[in-house]
C-alpha cells in the first residue's frame, strides 16, 4: 500500500475538480448542492492584513528555499568531488594491479622453461660454447625487443656474477638486486623487486627476477635472469597523468618502511622526492601516511607541503604500494563558492522584485476581488459540466460513495463495462456487499479504515469481474468535504498489461546481464591462455630465420619442433574455446530422458579409459526423469567420469560411484571416486576456464568449466567435496531446470 498523497495519478483529476466545486461534488454524490454566496462584508482592513501575512509567508518561504537549495547544492557538489577523486584513484589502482600482473606474466616465458634452462646448463658446463651463448642472447634479445617495459636483461650466476646480457645498457647490477638472489632461488618463484635506487646512476628502478632451475636435475638452481624496469617509461607517466585540467591535482604512490611513509614517485610540487621524501606514521592528517597505514577512505587533510587537500586513499592489492589521488581544497571548492554567491545574489534579487510587485498587487487587489467573484460563479457552472464529462468519459473506473455508510451513489460507465454488470448492481448497495474488491473492502471494518485515512492508494490489487476474469488494478480513494458532508471517490485503473510487460522486461534484463558477465570472463581467460603459444611461435620463428640463414639443419629441426608444438597447443585451445562458446548458443531439442540413460551414454563414451584403468563403476539408479538437451546433460557425467579416471593416482582398487540423493528437499547428483583427492586450497579454482592443478595430466583444463556452464544453464550449481589429498573426491551438482521440465540449456 502506498499512502503518498502527492503521487501523480491521471484519474485523480476528477477528484481535484470535485475538491474545488462543492455543488459538483454534492450533485454527483447524491447530497444537496449548496449555493455560492458572496461575502460583501469583507473590509479593506481585513484584506490588507491577509495580504501582509501572505507576503511575509512568501518571503520566509523564499529565504528558506534559497537556504535549502544552497545546502543541497553544497552537499551534492562535495559528493561529486569525492566521486571524481575516488573514480580516478580506483582506475589507477586497477591499472597498476594489471601492470604488475603483466610483468609477472612476462617472467613466465623463462620460468620453468626446459629449453632455456637446458641452454643455461650447457653454458655453465662449457662457458666457451659460443653457440650456446648466442642462443641465450637470442632469447634475451627477443624478450627485450617484444616489450618496451625493460631497459636491461641479464643472466646472473647464483652468486650474482654477471654471465650474459641483452644488447642494452650495462651498468653494474644494483646491490638491492644482488641481496634478493638467495631469497629468489630459495622460493623458486618469479619475484618483482620493489622500487630501489641504483648506486651508479642514482636512478630509481624496479627489477623482475626469474630463477633459472635445472628441470632435469630436481630443479637445481642455475642462475637468475634480471629484467630491469625504468619507472620513467610507464609507471611514473601514468601516475602523473590526470584526466582533466587541474592546477593542483596529482597522484602519489607510497609504501610503508618501518615507522615511516616513503614516497615512491616524483611529485608535482617537490623535486627528487622518490625514495627520499619520508614522513613519520603519526602524521595522521596526511593522506600519504593514511595510505601507508593501509586505509581505504576519502579524507580532508594536509599534504606534504602543509596545504589543505581532498584525497582518495587506496591500497593496491597484491603489492606493498598505496595510492593517493589528491587535489587542493581551494581548487576543488572554488566553483562551489562562486555558485553559492550566485544563489545568494539571485535570492536577494527575487526578494527585491517581490517587494516591488507588492505595491502593484495591493493597488489592484480590490479590482481582482470583485472580478473574481463574478468569474467564480461562471467557473462553478463550467466545472460542474467538466467534471460530469470527465466522469462519464474517463478510461478508469470511478465510484462515488457516501462517506458515512459506504453506500454507492454513482459509478461511471467504464467500471460498469470492465466488470460486465449493469449500473443498477452498484447503486444503493454498500461497497463491501459488491464482492468485487475482496482484498480491500471485504468488510465494514476495512471501510472504517478507508474513512479515517482520507487518502489511500493501493498497488498490485486483485479485482474479479462478473465473468470471473481477474484484473490487476491500482486503487486510489480520496475523502472530500462537500458542504460539511463527506463523500469518497474511488478511482480504479486496470494495470494487468503493464504488470505483464514489467515481468517480461525483468526475465530479459536479468538474462542479458548474466550473458554479458559470462562473455567478459570468457574473453579474458581465453586471451590470457593463448598468449603463451603465440610468444613461443614468434620467438622460434626468429630462431628459424637465423638457423636457415646459417644452414644448421639440427637447429632448424629443433625450431620447427617447438613451433609445431606451440601451434598444436594453440589449435587445441581454440577447439576448446569453440566448444565452450557453443554451450547455451547451439541447443539441441529438449527430450525426456532418465538418469540411467544419461549415465549409460557417458559410460559408453569413456569405456576405453575405464577399462584401461580397471575402474569399478557403481550406479545408484532410482529412475529419476529429466527433460532437456540429452547430449549436453550426458557431457556433464562424461567429463566428471574422465576427470575421476585421470586422478585415480596409484589406487589399487579404483572405484567410481554415480547417483542421486535427497539433501534438504533438493535432488543432488554426484560422481564420487576414491582417487587422489583435492587439496582444499585448490578447490575454488577447479571450475575456472583452462585451469589445471597438475600440468602433467593431459588435457587443457576445459572439462570442469564446460560442466559448470551446462549445470548453470539448467539453473543449477556445482561444487566439490573432498577431505584432502588421498581422500578421494565427490563432485555434486543440481539440475532444477531439467528436473522441473524447463528444458535446460545446451
Amino acid at each position: 500500500m502506498n499512502s503518498d498523497a502527492d503521487s501523480s495519478h491521471p484519474i485523480e483529476d476528477a477528484g481535484r475538480l470535485v475538491r474545488g466545486t462543492p455543488s459538483a461534488r454534492a450533485a454527483h454524490a447524491g447530497v444537496p448542492a449548496v449555493r455560492v454566496r458572496a461575502n460583501h462584508g469583507t473590509s479593506d482592513a481585513r484584506i490588507g492584513v491577509t495580504f501582509l501575512i501572505v507576503f511575509l509567508v512568501l518571503m520566509i518561504g523564499m529565504l528558506a528555499a534559497g537556504a535549502f537549495y544552497a545546502r543541497n547544492y553544497d552537499r551534492q557538489y562535495r559528493a561529486r568531488v569525492e566521486q571524481q577523486l575516488s573514480a580516478i584513484a580506483d582506475l589507477k589502482v586497477s591499472e597498476l594491479v594489471q601492470w604488475r600482473r603483466e610483468r609477472l606474466g612476462d617472467g613466465t616465458i623463462l620460468f620453468r622453461n626446459a629449453a632455456f634452462s637446458g641452454m643455461v646448463r650447457r653454458f655453465l658446463e662449457n662457458r666457451h660454447d659460443i653457440a650456446t651463448q648466442e642462443d641465450i642472447r637470442t632469447w634475451l634479445n627477443a624478450i627485450y625487443a617484444s616489450s618496451h617495459q625493460y631497459d636491461q636483461l641479464r643472466l646472473l650466476a647464483t652468486d650474482g656474477t654477471p654471465l650474459l646480457a641483452a644488447a642494452t645498457n650495462q651498468l653494474p647490477v644494483s646491490a638491492s638486486v644482488l641481496q634478493c638472489i638467495p631469497e629468489v632461488l630459495r622460493s623458486g618463484q618469479v619475484t618483482l623487486v620493489d622500487f630501489h635506487r641504483h648506486s651508479s646512476d642514482q636512478k630509481v628502478y624496479l627489477t623482475l627476477m626469474i630463477p633459472v632451475l635445472d628441470e632435469a636435475d630436481a630443479h637445481r638452481p642455475l642462475g637468475v635472469v634480471t629484467m630491469r624496469i625504468d619507472p620513467q617509461t610507464y609507471v611514473y607517466p601514468y601516475i602523473q597523468r590526470w584526466p582533466t585540467p587541474s592546477s593542483s591535482a596529482e597522484t602519489l604512490l607510497v609504501r610503508r618502511e618501518g615507522n615511516e611513509a616513503v614516497f615512491l614517485n616524483e611529485l608535482r610540487f617537490q623535486t627528487n622526492a622518490a625514495l627520499n621524501l619520508r614522513f613519520p606514521l603519526d602524521r595522521l592528517t596526511m593522506p600519504g601516511v593514511r595510505a601507508a597505514l593501509g586505509e581505504n577512505c576519502f579524507m580532508e587533510g594536509l599534504d606534504y607541503r602543509g596545504d589543505a587537500v581532498l584525497a582518495a586513499v587506496r591500497t593496491i592489492p597484491g603489492s606493498p604500494w598505496a595510492l593517493v589521488a589528491r587535489m587542493d581544497t581551494a581548487e576543488a571548492f572554488g566553483p562551489l563558492r562562486r555558485e553559492l554567491w550566485k544563489i545568494f545574489g539571485l535570492t536577494a534579487a527575487l526578494l527585491f522584485g517581490m517587494g516591488s510587485c507588492a505595491g502593484l498587487f495591493w493597488r489592484h487587489a480590490n479590482i481582482r476581488q470583485l472580478k473574481g467573484r463574478v468569474e467564480a460563479a461562471d467557473e462553478l457552472r463550467a466545472s460542474e459540466t467538466r467534471y460530469r464529462r470527465l466522469f462519464e468519459a474517463a478510461r478508469d473506473g470511478i465510484l462515488i460513495l457516501d462517506a458515512k455508510n459506504g453506500m454507492v451513489v454513482d459509478v461511471n460507465p467504464f467500471l460498469v463495462e470492465l466488470l460486465g454488470v449493469s449500473r443498477e448492481v452498484f447503486l444503493g448497495k454498500k461497497v463491501w456487499e459488491l464482492g468485487f474488491f475482496k482484498d480491500l473492502v471485504a468488510n465494514e471494518a476495512n471501510f472504517v479504515e478507508l474513512q479515517q485515512k482520507g487518502y489511500v492508494r493501493y498497488e498490485d490489487m486483485a479485482m474479479e469481474g462478473y465473468d470471473g476474469k481477474r484484473h490487476e488494478v491500482e486503487f486510489v480513494s480520496n475523502v472530500y468535504l462537500a458542504d460539511n458532508l463527506k463523500v469518497i471517490q474511488c478511482n480504479i485503473r486496470d494495470i494487468s498489461e503493464r504488470k505483464r510487460m514489467e515481468l517480461v522486461l525483468l526475465q530479459a534484463n536479468t538474462e542479458l546481464q548474466q550473458r554479458n558477465e559470462e562473455l567478459e570472463r570468457f574473453l579474458y581467460t581465453a586471451s590470457h591462455d593463448l598468449k603463451s603459444p603465440v610468444v613461443t611461435v614468434r620467438t622460434f620463428l626468429g630462431y628459424l630465420e637465423q638457423d636457415m640463414a646459417a644452414g644448421d639443419a639440427g637447429k632448424i629441426a629443433k625450431d620447427l619442433h617447438f613451433i609445431h608444438t606451440a601451434a598444436d597447443k594453440m589449435a587445441l585451445l581454440l577447439d576448446d574455446v569453440l566448444e565452450i562458446s557453443r554451450v547455451g548458443r547451439v541447443v539441441n531439442p529438449p527430450v525426456q530422458v532418465t538418469l540411467r540413460n544419461l549415465i549409460d551414454d557417458a559410460l559408453a563414451a569413456v569405456a576405453g579409459r575405464i577399462a584401461e584403468r580397471g575402474v569399478t563403476v557403481q550406479v545408484n539408479d532410482d529412475e529419476v526423469a529429466l527433460h532437456g538437451d540429452r547430449i549436453r546433460l550426458a557431457e556433464v557425467f562424461q567429463n566428471l567420469l574422465e576427470n575421476a579416471c585421470k586422478f585415480m593416482g596409484n589406487q589399487k582398487t579404483p572405484r567410481i560411484e554415480i547417483g542421486v540423493e535427497q539433501r534438504e528437499a533438493e535432488s543432488v547428483f554426484f560422481v564420487r571416486d576414491n582417487g587422489i583427492g583435492i587439496d582444499p586450497r585448490h578447490q575454488s579454482k577447479l571450475f575456472n576456464l583452462f585451469e589445471k592443478l597438475d600440468p602433467k595430466v593431459e588435457g587443457t583444463g576445459i572439462g570442469l568449466a564446460l560442466v559448470k556452464r551446462i549445470v548453470e544453464l539448467n539453473r543449477g550449481r556445482i561444487w566439490v567435496e573432498s577431505a584432502g589429498v588421498g581422500q578421494g573426491a565427490c563432485f555434486c551438482f543440481t539440475l532444477p531446470g531439467a528436473l522441473g521440465g524447463g528444458g535446460g540449456g545446451g
